[in-house]
């Protein structure tokens, strides 16, 4: 089992989707730490059919009959829950902007602090969005049991963005200093 498996059995957990609805789901609340392509998502759901893992649900009234609704089944819970409880593999982090900053000292330094600046910004906009996920998560946490352990993935996403925003204010200081320097 791949971990695009894992991210749609946990999906199902919360009740029967669409592959369409799989990928929103992951675009909107895991965007900030994991992504899946359509690509991987229907060869998973086709693979975890063929498994026993998961099933069609009977499509909602008014939907087109082609959508394919899918379900989790006891088995793909146990599996779910059994990869829960393994221990957590090493994390892979690869950051280009890292890998530039690296090289960088074969460019031109305004050519760095461009890059800088645009993972600046992109990151100024995920912490607003976590910050909005955060509040509206707050005001109803008592409403489902996941809620808690959710606002704890959102606060390491925090966390990171404040950690990338520091390192970037650093950096074009940096920067800034070594446009001074060939001036």
């Amino acid at each position: 089992m791949n971990q695009t498996n894992y991210v749609i059995l946990g999906l199902l957990s919360e009740g029967p989707m669409t592959g369409y609805d799989i990928k929103r789901f992951i675009d909107i609340r895991f965007r900030f730490f994991w992504s899946e392509s359509y690509g991987q998502i229907y060869p998973s759901l086709r693979a975890l059919c063929g498994e026993g893992y998961i099933g069609e649900a009977e499509a909602g009234e008014g939907t087109p009959r082609a959508k394919r609704v899918y379900r989790l089944l006891p088995r793909g819970m146990e599996v779910l829950r059994a990869w829960l409880a393994r221990p957590v593999g090493k994390e892979t982090v690869r950051l280009e902007i890292l890998l530039r900053m690296y090289f960088s000292h074969l460019t031109e330094p305004e050519v760095m602090l461009a890059h800088v600046r645009e993972f600046r910004r992109a990151h100024a906009r995920d912490l607003a969005t976590l910050r909005l996920f955060e509040k509206e998560l707050k005001a109803i946490e008592e409403e489902d049991a996941a809620h808690p352990s959710i606002l704890r993935v959102i606060d390491f996403g925090l966390k990171a963005n404040e950690a990338y925003l520091d390192w970037c204010a650093e950096t074009e200081k940096y920067l800034e200093g070594r446009l001074g320097h060939e001036a």
